[in-house]
């Protein structure tokens, strides 16, 4: 990835990477092979590279949305060995519990990050996402969550101890 989608990760992420909740994301496992914090840094990843890939095709995109609505998707999933019951039940309940996550940290949404937050588990869950970012949101966390299988994750050197080293590494080296 490069480093300007970084930066952008950064402009865009920053309150939300250094909040509190978010830091607990690191964690809680997700998909067998990574944690909840670096998935969502990678949905935020590869969200900014499909903003940059639609804007050099004039499909204008709001990066700062898309890229809280991926930082912020799967908050729900905190805890969630406690909370749902099985798998089915994270799938549909989840995405409800990041939204209420996200107001209850950073208080009101813009509409379009919460129907991307809340539609991202489309197919699976019946109503897909009303807006373009809700597209973007289901893709990037699907690209997310196949790399994380195979071992490539765009977010696989970053954790909460690290994040701000490996940026700042990157861009001045």
């Amino acid at each position: 990835m490069s480093k300007n989608l970084h930066g952008l990760l950064l402009l865009y992420g920053e309150d939300i990477l250094s909040s509190a909740d978010f830091q607990k994301a690191f964690a809680q496992t997700h998909h067998g092979c990574t944690n909840v914090g670096a998935h969502s840094i990678g949905v935020a990843l590869y969200a900014l590279a499909i903003c940059s890939l639609l804007e050099k095709i004039h499909v204008k995109t709001n990066m700062r949305n898309v890229t809280i609505a991926a930082l912020c998707h799967d908050l729900g999933i905190l805890g969630r060995y406690e909370k749902f019951k099985n798998n089915r039940i994270c799938c549909k309940q989840h995405p409800i519990d990041s939204v209420t996550v996200y107001k209850k940290v950073f208080g009101e949404m813009d509409a379009h990050i919460e129907d991307a937050i809340r539609h991202h588990m489309w197919p699976l869950t019946i109503m897909p996402p009303k807006y373009h970012e809700g597209y973007i949101i289901t893709v990037a966390d699907k690209l997310s969550a196949l790399s994380e299988v195979l071992g490539h994750s765009p977010a696989r050197f970053f954790n909460h101890f690290t994040f701000y080293e490996n940026y700042l590494s990157t861009t001045t080296g």
